[in-house]
């Protein structure tokens, strides 16, 4: 009888130890996830970051020259619209009153 109480205690004894056992692996793998996530994490807000910066800097300095070339565009067409908008309204009153009245000749004449 006495040997079966320790046989039992002695199982029941294995059984707590790898319940810790198995509580302290559990613990140990939610840290190495935890460092491995953080890790990845940190990667990629560096790849972000300087997918960013490529772009912000890029843009930068071209920005800036389509800006330049933009307002110089503008500027140009209208030095172009205002020198030239005397002679297109000139020619365009022309054309309207220039109107030819020529009347057809009556069909079913023949």
């Amino acid at each position: 009888m006495n040997q079966l109480k320790e046989a039992e205690r002695k199982a029941s004894q294995l059984v707590q130890d790898a319940r810790k056992a198995r509580v302290e692996r559990m613990k140990e793998a939610k840290i190495e996830a935890d460092q491995i996530i953080a890790a990845y994490r940190a990667e990629m807000e560096a790849v972000y970051q300087k997918s960013l910066a490529t772009q912000t800097g890029s843009s930068g300095a071209a920005g800036n020259e389509l800006q330049m070339s933009t307002d110089s565009d503008i500027r140009n067409m209208g030095r172009d619209f205002n020198s030239n908008k005397e002679a297109v309204q000139k020619m365009l009153i022309d054309l309207v009153c220039a109107v030819n009245i020529k009347a057809e000749k009556a069909r079913g004449a023949a």
